[in-house]
């Protein structure tokens, strides 16, 4: 399905592809509307999206909207499609996965954004939409949001998580000075940084793109294994399908590794994604044994900052949720909203339903009996995990 707009007396063609097979037709474009999307985090990229879509971590069928420019992609909204009680129900490719997801837009094509919201309503790609990783700083996918109210849905949202993050472009020790202004407080953190690489052989070593080979997504795996993570159900690196995913995104070169090791052996890892200058800090972990006053996680963490304010990054991402050491790290926070939107009759009821269950979920007393729930399927999706 094809519409045909036009920006500044230029054509914009708007399509609607479906199934995974598509991506073939588009993919190199695909990849070329990244580079120019400098506002996209890597979970846009096509080595995040077609891995959810080829290990079929899908809810429903995979729809493309494209919108094309004298045969450049200037704007691409990846889609699961699925119906519920006749209803069809849209959610973004990769949802399930703490990311920011959403429309990945070439900057200098802003108005296509109108394009995408006639064009859905018109076509009818769904009568509900919901993102669980919508992220306040998203500005193209917040506008399409809006523009869909305007053609009539309706919204609902509740919040999430706060995004904590530095903001950065500045030197590691101006960094310092304009964060931990006591100065007591900054010789404290580096005299525990040399105390631990005095206390043994500590050595920290990065890895970056293609060099992140798939023994060292093993090898941060079995350090996960071996934390706090596997206490909450929450080691899963060591999966099919996560080791598929760490190896195409460090194909595409978006993969950095920080692996610590102490007297040689693997005892902590920060795994991050770097796109246009920003680093999502995305999986850290410490082996159990080595947790003591040392602080091997803090340390190895001051280290990420520091190879970040060296490489010019300008924005250091620490994603979903609140925990001290982002607080003690983090120079501003932004939020992570849930959001649903429907039209009809059945859409509204459904959107409501999804809202409610949402806002139900963060009352103190039932929030609890929620995480515990999702804990245990968690576990249970572990233990029968077969991709």
């Amino acid at each position: 399905m094809r519409s045909e707009f036009s920006q500044k007396d230029q054509p914009i063609d708007v399509d609607i592809v479906e199934g995974a097979g598509s991506i073939s037709e588009f993919g190199e474009h695909w990849d070329d509307l990244f580079a120019r999307a400098v506002d996209a985090t890597p979970y846009l990229a096509r080595s995040w999206v077609s891995t959810f879509i080829d290990r079929g971590r899908l809810h429903g069928t995979a729809v493309f909207i494209l919108a094309w420019c004298e045969g450049k992609l200037v704007a691409l909204f990846p889609l699961a499609v699925r119906k519920i009680l006749g209803v069809k129900v849209a959610v973004p490719i990769g949802i399930g996965q703490g990311s920011y997801l959403g429309l990945l837009l070439d900057p200098d094509y802003q108005s296509t954004i109108n394009y995408i919201a006639t064009l859905i309503k018109s076509k009818k790609v769904f009568d509900v939409f919901y993102n669980t990783d919508l992220y306040s700083e998203d500005s193209a996918t917040n506008d399409l949001l809006l523009r869909l109210v305007e053609q009539g849905y309706s919204c609902r949202s509740v919040f999430r998580d706060p995004a904590h993050y530095i903001q950065l472009g500045c030197s590691f020790d101006d960094y310092l000075k304009r964060k931990i202004p006591k100065g007591k407080r900054r010789y404290k953190l580096r005299f525990e940084e040399r105390k631990l690489f005095q206390s043994a052989d500590v050595k920290v070593i990065r890895y970056i793109g293609q060099a992140v080979t798939p023994e060292i997504n093993k090898r941060v795996a079995e350090i996960q294994l071996e934390s706090w993570m596997k206490r909450r159900g929450a080691a899963v690196l060591g999966q099919p399908f996560y080791q598929k995913l760490l190896a195409n995104m460090a194909k595409a070169g978006f993969s950095y590794v920080w692996l610590m090791t102490i007297d040689g052996d693997d005892a902590a890892f920060a795994y991050a994604f770097v796109a246009h200058g920003k680093l999502h800090y995305y999986w850290p972990a410490f082996k159990l044994k080595y947790e003591s006053s040392l602080s091997i996680g803090q340390i190895l963490l001051m280290q990420v900052v520091r190879d970040a304010c060296n490489d010019g990054i300008v924005f250091f991402d620490f994603l979903h949720g609140d925990a001290a050491y982002k607080r003690f790290w983090a120079t501003n926070t932004s939020r992570i909203d849930r959001i649903v939107l429907g039209r009809g009759y059945r859409g509204h009821l459904i959107a409501m339903s999804y809202y409610l269950t949402w806002y139900l979920a963060r009352v103190n007393c039932l929030r609890s009996f929620y995480h515990h729930i999702r804990r245990i399927i968690r576990r249970f999706k572990q233990k029968t995990a077969v991709l």
